[in-house]
């Protein structure tokens, strides 16, 4: 604990777990406090304690320095996704990016980096499951991770990969996000051309009704699931479901 000219108090912890692998984890929080209210707050997770320590120590020689307290860029959650699939070269990022739009289009997009904490992500992850699964809730989280993971390190966004890690801590023991239940097969040729003909005979009766024969084509060969098709960009969906040819 130190003080910035008697009128700032700095707390430095840091806080040890195990990871799923049996690794170590280490996260370094700086609180700072200034009439009793939290002015600044940071952490950083590493390998090493040594390497927790040293950072506290060189995070808090910068924020003593004049200027060191000024408030740093904090856009909203929805700015950074934005960021994020502009900047990335990811050759995979199209099926994510579907998901990450949706997310920044809904309520934790407008939040404010700093503002996001592990409540408000357990309070995403239960409105989310009101619609879908666990398994599309943790498919969800899986992406949301990259960003928590980029944001400080590339960009110096105040978005705390420790507060995410708790939440995720948290949607774990309460059940709100859970591994995919492993398919044992694929539908036969054969299953496959009786759903095809079901659907066609529905079709022909009401050629108002979805493009069922489309729809199972496009989830077979994207291997997307149900929630995921529906959260597909019109755009997308229009061009591949609703084209003229199957």
């Amino acid at each position: 604990m130190s003080y910035f000219g008697g009128l700032c108090r700095t707390i430095g912890t840091i806080i040890g777990r195990t990871r799923k692998d049996g690794s170590k984890a280490f996260t370094a929080q700086i609180v700072i406090k200034k009439g009793g209210a939290i002015v600044h707050r940071e952490a950083e997770t590493f390998d090493r304690k040594q390497a927790a320590n040293a950072w506290i120590v060189r995070r808090e020689a910068e924020l003593k320095r004049p200027g060191g307290l000024e408030r740093k860029e904090d856009p909203t959650l929805a700015s950074v996704i934005d960021r994020y699939i502009a900047e990335s070269k990811n050759a995979e990022l199209g099926t994510k990016a579907q998901v990450l739009k949706t997310i920044k289009n809904g309520e934790l997009g407008e939040i404010k980096c700093s503002d996001i904490t592990s409540q408000r992500l357990v309070s995403f992850a239960r409105e989310l499951t009101r619609n879908v699964e666990p398994q599309t809730c943790a498919n969800y989280f899986s992406h949301l991770s990259n960003i928590f993971t980029v944001a400080r390190p590339a960009w110096g966004y105040p978005l705390s990969r420790a507060e995410f890690e708790d939440a995720l801590t948290v949607l774990k023991k309460l059940g709100l996000i859970r591994k995919s239940t492993e398919r044992t097969r694929r539908p036969s040729l054969e299953e496959l051309d009786r759903l095809m003909e079901h659907f066609g005979r529905i079709r022909d009766h009401r050629p108002s009704s979805l493009p069922m024969q489309k729809i199972v084509a496009f989830a077979l060969f994207s291997t997307r699931r149900q929630e995921e098709i529906t959260c597909c960009d019109g755009k997308i969906l229009m061009g591949i479901v609703f084209s003229s040819e199957i």
